[in-house]
């Protein structure tokens, strides 16, 4: 990391005020802007600051930069966000500013996959058959989904249950359960069915026909993009209070610094920030939003071969299976390695969260080698990366519920001096193109 990122506490802290008195009201503010975390949405803003000139701070509160964008150094993998459209109009301009090298991943990252279900493996899979991964996908395709990118959240009448939804497009109960493994969503019961409408339509509009990855890990780029940054990019500072008093900010962290500012920009998750002490005042469909708004737990288990047991047993490394490890894949950027990854979603992580390590690592391994004899004693435990359990975003990404669309307008407004960025908060796209997109509106509402 660049010398401009300060671990320790900066000299601009405000030990004097301590946990914040309501008092303490120093004359002067410490800057302009205060960026709240420093995911791929509160570098990107930095970025658009640093280049108009502007005064600003940025306070993280992890030891890392990159928020949901994570390179484990430890076992050497991504864990979070690394897949960028050909067509994301937010994000790949900073990524050609930044002489990032990407890898195109389109024309391997369709493996074959392979189906254990209900004790028997079966690959092929039967023709006559449709796949169970697949079915939600058959039930989306018979709807008239959105028509337009900022469509998604305006649109009370598919705003249901998925379940209800794939329910009434033909799938059984015994299909919705067999789907409810697959989707990325917590619930495929308690979920709106808008996410799975917003995702398609996100495929559909936004125009992307290639996929592409950070050549090295996502680290590179997040890295390329701190070096942009000349104003301070403090690490290690938890938000714990955000006291907006009208003419400026003030925002207190967990190790008793304190920083104020004339607008503070919020990008940390609504999981995170219901923690913090509001002294804002945000309008009520923003206060149900920060109380109460999902994210998608996802847990990644991942592992190592020592040697391709794959091309041993003839079946594809890529298995769909009914068991808590879920799915398993390659998670690999290139057409020749493998780097493999149970990857367990929603109300199924709950499995794993109570594990050790070691219990982990020892579970998922005896599962796959029950499932796969012939990976005995090939296959190694890497680590597991709970975005549930993180508690620096306490899940992967924002998941709306039945009837919570609805506050997605006021829930993005300003509250005082207080902007939201995030992608949460993207009205279009979604994933790291909706964080960028996200910081992209803050810029104009500061600036405009």
């Amino acid at each position: 990391m660049n010398r401009r990122i300060f671990i320790r506490n900066s000299a601009l802290a405000t030990a004097a005020c301590g946990l914040l008195p309501i008092s303490c009201t120093p004359a002067s503010v410490d800057t302009e802007y205060l960026i709240l975390g420093g995911g791929i949405s509160g570098l990107f803003l930095a970025n658009l600051l640093e280049k108009a000139g502007k005064d600003y701070m940025l306070l993280e509160g992890s030891g890392r930069l990159g928020g949901r964008m994570f390179t484990r150094s430890d076992i050497h993998r991504d864990v979070g966000g690394r897949g960028i459209g050909d067509k994301y109009e937010n994000l790949l301009p900073l990524i050609e500013e930044t002489g990032v090298e990407m890898i195109d991943i389109t024309d391997f990252m369709n493996s074959p996959t392979a189906i254990y279900m209900n004790g028997e493996m079966k690959h092929p899979w039967p023709d006559d058959q449709v796949k169970p991964y697949m079915h939600q996908f058959m039930a989306l395709g018979k709807s008239d989904y959105l028509t337009g990118l900022d469509k998604w959240y305006q649109n009370s009448a598919k705003d249901e249950p998925y379940a209800k939804f794939l329910k009434r497009n033909g799938l059984t109960d015994e299909q919705i359960a067999l789907a409810d493994i697959s989707v990325n969503y917590n619930d495929i019961y308690k979920t709106s069915a808008l996410n799975a409408h917003h995702s398609r339509a996100f495929g559909k509009y936004n125009g992307s026909k290639r996929a592409l990855n950070f050549k090295g890990g996502t680290v590179n780029f997040i890295n390329k993009v701190a070096d942009t940054l000349k104003k301070p990019v403090l690490l290690h500072k938890m938000v714990n209070i955000i006291d907006d008093a009208e003419k400026k900010v003030t925002v207190g962290c967990k190790d008793g610094s304190s920083y104020t500012a004339k607008k503070v920009i919020c990008t940390l998750p609504f999981t995170t920030l219901r923690e913090v002490s509001l002294r804002v005042n945000v309008n009520t469909n923003q206060s149900k939003a920060i109380q109460n708004l999902a994210y998608t737990n996802v847990t990644q288990i991942h592992l190592e071969h020592t040697e391709k047991y794959w091309e041993t047993d003839g079946i594809p490394l890529d298995m769909w299976t009914d068991t808590p490890i879920e799915r398993v894949m390659n998670m690999s950027s290139s057409p020749t390695e493998k780097q493999i990854a149970c990857w367990v979603n929603g109300k199924g992580t709950t499995f794993f969260d109570g594990m050790s390590d070691s219990e982990i690592a020892d579970y998922t391994i005896k599962k796959i080698n029950e499932i796969r004899p012939a990976s005995v004693g090939k296959i190694k435990y890497l680590g597991t990366q709970n975005w549930g359990q993180y508690e620096f975003n306490k899940g992967a990404y924002v998941e709306f519920a039945p009837g919570q669309a609805e506050w997605f307008s006021d829930m993005i407004k300003p509250a005082g001096n207080i902007h939201f960025a995030g992608e949460h908060t993207a009205k279009k796209n979604r994933g790291m193109e909706a964080a960028a997109e996200s910081a992209n509106r803050v810029y104009k509402e500061l600036i405009s």
